[in-house]
């Protein structure tokens, strides 16, 4: 670790590296000893889902514990915290020491790759051939195949290539733990009157450079390795404001963590309030997706695993997402006067909460009815523990209905954050207030789609 002995780095009170309990996060052995242990939890849920079909263990693991946790209760508090001990991240950077280490082409220098990957091998056949994940050994497929991506990306090229282009969440992550409030960046003081060569910049295995996230506002693709912490004594790892980056501009804002948010909001908010709530509804029969989905049943002769009225529920999210979100910022700098591209780098950051708030919500309420239980015997059916547990609450417990705050809490901070990055265009009066309405008009559908999904639930 590169130290300055004859200056002394004083460390803020929101740094965690002050304190010993949090300088665990920078040692590289005992990260690895974490990832190392995942990669084998990894290998035996893959294998035990490959051999044991239809065990408990395999869904468990990857749809129990690593989705709901890792990626939802996490991010919006602690952040990326997940890429930070991943499996996958840690074989692929080991792999890379060993291959062949050439330059990626340029045309494979893309940011959708992976989202793109995750929005058809898992959204798109959740929607269309459900139940088909709810098979371990098809879970266990879908995780082998990343996995061997990674090693056969990795051997091929170097510079991080995996994590940074082909990994299903490598963009996810990373754009929505702009909600939580951990942010790593440097000791600027330091940085700039003793940094000649950013150890940090050049430890990366994905060449970032920490001592520039602060100004920029932006962690990149950062997975939090932690190997710039382990280079130089000046990287801290702090605690701010809960959405700090996204309370302040952005000073080179990236289109694809605001399709990011948009896609993510289709495919999973939006879409999953058509098809699992108003499509359990007494309404459902005259729901225009469920209409459509008959009717392409009928006319094609086509019965089970497909389902019509679920791709219908997709193809319908994502149309009406991208007409809100891309028709009310339109609309915006028409009233406010500005680019559209401004207002769409600019606004499309607060749509982050919507996404990842709104589903804390499903998570929670699951948690107790689905998730515990089977997380619980799973690992006790894989380690022949004589452990079985029943589900924490019914998910007929009035008590429940508390985890339905969660979406309300998202369109408020959504709204909040609109209205703050809104102030940026230096704009008042009533001109302010109408672009801030139209380029809110997916958040009061989004509002009004949780309401009527309540009233009809319950009244």
């Amino acid at each position: 670790m590169r130290k300055f002995a004859d200056i002394s780095i004083e460390k803020e009170k929101s740094d965690v590296f002050r304190y010993n309990a949090g300088k665990i996060l920078r040692n590289q052995k005992f990260l690895n000893l974490v990832r190392f242990f995942l990669l084998l939890l990894t290998i035996y849920a893959i294998l035990w889902g490959l051999f044991s079909p239809k065990n408990e263990f395999t869904t468990g693991l990857f749809w129990g514990l690593f989705w709901p946790f890792f990626m939802v209760i996490t991010l919006p508090f602690v952040g990326n915290v997940f890429c930070m001990i991943c499996p996958n991240g840690f074989i692929s950077r080991k792999i890379e020491n060993i291959g062949l280490k050439k330059r990626i082409p340029k045309f494979l220098k893309n940011p959708y790759i992976g989202l793109g990957l995750l929005i058809v091998f898992y959204w798109f056949i959740l929607y269309t051939f459900p139940g088909t994940f709810r098979n371990s050994f098809n879970t266990a497929l879908l995780f082998l195949f990343f996995t061997l991506l990674a090693v056969f990306v990795s051997f091929l090229f170097r510079d991080g290539v995996y994590c940074r282009y082909f990994c299903p969440i490598v963009r996810v992550a990373p754009a929505f733990a702009r909600v939580g409030f951990m942010w790593l960046s440097s000791y600027k003081r330091i940085c700039g009157e003793k940094c000649n060569k950013p150890d940090c910049a050049f430890s990366c295995p994905y060449k970032l450079n920490p001592s520039k996230f602060e100004e920029k506002n932006s962690m990149s693709t950062c997975t939090l390795c932690m190997e710039c912490a382990n280079s130089c004594e000046s990287i801290k790892y702090s605690i701010k404001d809960w959405s700090y980056s996204l309370k302040r501009k952005i000073k080179q804002p990236q289109s694809w963590e605001i399709w990011v948010y948009i896609t993510l909001l289709a495919v999973i908010t939006v879409t999953m309030r058509f098809h699992h709530g108003l499509g359990h509804s007494p309404i459902k029969d005259s729901l225009p997706w469920v209409i459509a989905g008959k009717w392409l049943h009928q006319i094609t002769g086509i019965g089970k695993p497909v389902d019509f009225v679920g791709l219908m529920a997709l193809l319908s999210g994502i149309s009406i997402t991208l007409t809100l979100v891309l028709g009310g910022f339109y609309i915006s700098s028409l009233i406010l006067k500005r680019k559209f591209k401004e207002i769409f780098l600019n606004l499309g950051y607060t749509l982050a909460p919507l996404v990842i708030i709104g589903s804390l919500s499903h998570v929670s309420h699951f948690f107790f009815t689905h998730y515990f239980h089977e997380i619980v015997n799973g690992f006790a059916q894989a380690f022949f523990l004589d452990i079985h547990v029943q589900p924490l609450a019914d998910r007929k417990d009035t008590w429940l209905r508390v985890f339905y705050v969660f979406p309300f809490i998202a369109a408020f901070w959504s709204g909040y954050l609109m209205w703050r990055r809104i102030s940026f265009f230096e704009i008042s009066g009533f001109k302010k207030f109408a672009g801030y309405l139209a380029a809110s008009s997916i958040v009061w559908f989004y509002l009004l789609l949780t309401v009527v999904q309540l009233y009809l639930r319950y009244f």
